[in-house]
């Protein structure tokens, strides 16, 4: 199995690419040089013997008779293939042997495709091995016509052995072998150092990504090189940092929904055990235990309601019933509902809401929005402080803006308030889901929610509903 695995690596995959095209492409550069080296001696040899040939030849024809034939082997060797380690033969009509410097029997019938080329008034070449005993090496054999007046009289033939020539074209054969295989052992040894460059940093990369899975979120990568691994060494690093940011909110998220459903559950069991109680006979006392444990109660579901809300949030669930909204309507009514709230944390609220067209739109989750919003607001704002609601068409827009002049939000906080979790003050109650639910129900509605804020001067909130085409 780990052989197998092996060979399905990265590794092995890159030193098989380079060495099997620099193999084929080595390979056949070398059989090409080859095959040239080969055609270059092949082809001098053949111009030596066909030179000397047709030269001889040439002489023949021109200063002898048909009475002198018989003199032109008397010095034919001597004169013209003494530099050369060659078999001359002359050859009659017929392609008879008549005289042989080896000594083949004078009239022994040659049938060698040059011979018979040199009979129709052409100088041939052949290669191969001869048929009989004489000889059993390759050789090549240029043969040309003599003629005198134009009439073919007689064949001379040269034969050369290409013995050396194939020896010598073995070990260039061998040479370029030889410089095949040390160029695949150095492109071998440059693939494996090529490879480790880029398998060492994944195998650190998988080998993080193990720890990461494991719940290590500490351990970091070292960028080595700028290139794709190094990129993913940074996102992975990136990856973890935000992890390790996630796993702290989700801690503070659970700390903080455990503190917001302690605190109601605490006080609605206090009154319970309290009202059990045979003294406690005050009904006045009794009532206010009732409208307590009514208040907290409602709390509690409002909750459980938003943790609700986030499941579908979180797993892309939750959707919007829409259908026409008459929004001025719906931001009098939660004005009006806001209003005692406002009034008992001493904050002014002030609004411009003229006549508005009607909206598509879910009419719970929108006042859903408008209450977080405004609960923010109050939240966030000193005693005697204003929230400002205007709203307005624009655009084949309605836009809403509430702003106030609260204590704002740091730069570094804004880009961050509408993740889940997140929570500019961990101090002051809530869970960090409201921002992320409310811009999560705005982008279903086909709408935009904004945040402009300046710290220690007040934050604007803008909200762009789309309105109906009915």
């Amino acid at each position: 199995m780990n052989k197998l695995k092996r060979f399905r690596s990265i590794k092995f995959r890159i030193i098989s690419y380079y060495f099997i095209t620099i193999l084929i492409t080595i390979s056949l550069l070398g059989l090409l040089l080859w095959i040239s080296v080969r055609g270059y001696y092949y082809k001098a040899m053949e111009t030596i013997l066909k030179d000397q040939v047709n030269l001889s030849t040439k002489f023949y024809s021109k200063y002898l008779n048909d009475s002198d034939v018989k003199r032109v082997y008397e010095d034919l060797e001597e004169n013209f293939f003494s530099n050369l380690d060659v078999q001359v033969q002359i050859l009659d009509k017929e392609g008879r042997v008549i005289w042989d410097d080896l000594g083949i029997i004078p009239g022994t019938k040659l049938e060698y495709i040059d011979i018979k080329k040199a009979l129709v008034d052409e100088t041939a070449v052949w290669v191969g091995k001869p048929d009989g005993s004489y000889s059993s090496n390759k050789i090549m054999s240029v043969s040309a016509p003599l003629k005198i007046d134009s009439n073919i009289i007689a064949v001379i033939r040269v034969v050369s052995s290409m013995d050396m020539v194939d020896k010598l074209l073995d070990r260039i054969a061998l040479l370029i072998i030889s410089v095949v295989f040390i160029v695949m052992v150095i492109t071998t040894i440059l693939s494996l150092i090529i490879s480790n460059t880029i398998t060492n940093p994944l195998k650190k990369v998988t080998n993080v990504a193990k720890d990461m899975a494991n719940g290590k979120y500490d351990v970091t990568l070292e960028k080595i090189y700028e290139d794709e691994v190094g990129t993913m060494a940074e996102t992975l690093n990136y990856m973890a940092q935000e992890i390790k940011k996630n796993e702290k909110l989700k801690n503070e998220f659970i700390s903080s929904i455990s503190h917001e459903l302690k605190t109601p559950l605490t006080s609605i069991k206090g009154w319970a055990v309290t009202l059990k109680l045979k003294e406690f006979t005050d009904l006045n006392q009794r009532e206010k235990a009732l409208d307590i444990i009514i208040q907290e109660s409602k709390r509690l579901s409002l909750l459980v309601n938003e943790l609700l809300d986030f499941s579908k949030f979180a797993s892309s669930k939750m959707k919007v019933n829409l259908g026409d909204v008459d929004i001025e309507e719906l931001l009098k009514d939660i004005i009006l509902e806001m209003s005692p709230r406002a009034k008992r944390n001493d904050l002014e609220l002030i609004y411009e809401i003229p006549r508005l067209p009607i909206i598509e739109g879910d009419k719970n989750r929108l006042k859903q929005v408008f209450i977080n919003l405004l609960d923010n607001s109050m939240k966030f704002i000193e005693r005697q402080g204003k929230i400002h609601i205007k709203a307005e068409e624009k655009d084949g827009f309605v836009v809403i803006i509430i702003k106030d002049n609260g204590i704002g939000i740091k730069v570094e906080d804004l880009s961050k308030v509408k993740q889940k979790f997140y929570k500019v003050d961990p101090s002051k109650h809530g869970n960090g889901l409201g921002l992320s639910i409310c811009d999560e129900i705005i982008s279903l509605h086909g709408g935009s929610l904004d945040i402009v804020s300046k710290y220690g001067e007040g934050t604007e909130i803008k909200i762009k509903l789309k309105v109906s085409n009915s």
